[in-house]
């Protein structure tokens, strides 16, 4: 978490870097997704690639920076135009993911593919590991802190966890939850918990911070 801010964009990218291998034709494809900010930590990026799969035929790439993909480019490196990079790239724009480079490395397996071929391929290599990867959510949320009694923490807790919110709690003479809330969801958050608490949750709304969370748990938020 970082200091207080305005609301921004919401967007998803990577937790970390990931690799999936699919293999049509007996051709491998190897591909290598990471997350990344910068043009220059994506070009370090593909050239690490470059020098690990050295003999490769081909390690073909695409890349799309920053909250709505505004910086994108992409390259064949030497397969037939328009059969590797493009439909990397148009996989990247389909699922909505940023910040991230990626690399699909193919040894030729000795059968041709065609052109088609080679676009199914390639478009299938990225949209699996995509799909495979583990992704975060970078996002704005409300702090909203609760004082309640500890009879009233077990109930609490059940609805916060339903609700797919994150929470801590800290423990003194009263239950003090403090919990992320999307912007729009605090006057109804803050409602439910007076209705389970039949009144008595004292509520107070802290400040909005940027927050990157697990894109597993918080997919519906």
């Amino acid at each position: 978490m970082s200091e207080s801010i305005s609301p921004t964009v919401e967007f998803i990218s990577l937790a970390k870097e990931f690799r999936h291998e699919y293999v049509v034709e007996k051709s491998r494809f190897i591909t290598t997704v990471y997350p990344c900010k910068t043009e220059e930590e994506a070009q370090t990026f593909i050239s690490r690639i470059n020098k690990e799969f050295w003999d490769a035929r081909h390690n073909c790439t695409a890349y799309a920076l920053g909250p709505q993909q505004e910086q994108q480019r992409s390259s064949d490196n030497g397969e037939p135009s328009g059969t590797a990079g493009k439909p990397m790239l148009e996989v990247l724009k389909k699922t909505g993911i940023t910040n991230v480079a990626v690399v699909v490395t193919r040894y030729f397996g000795g059968i041709k593919l065609g052109a088609g071929g080679l676009i199914r391929a390639y478009s299938h290599s990225v949209a699996e590991t995509l799909r495979l990867a583990p992704k975060e959510l970078h996002t704005t949320r409300t702090r909203v802190q609760a004082k309640i009694d500890y009879s009233l923490y077990g109930a609490v807790e059940r609805y916060v966890q339903d609700e797919n919110l994150h929470y801590e709690a800290s423990f003194g003479e009263y239950v003090d939850i403090t919990i992320l809330i999307p912007p729009t969801d605090v006057e109804r958050i803050q409602k439910a918990l007076q209705d389970i608490s039949h009144g008595a949750a004292a509520c107070t709304v802290l400040d909005s911070i940027e927050v990157v969370l697990p894109l597993d748990k918080q997919s519906s938020q």
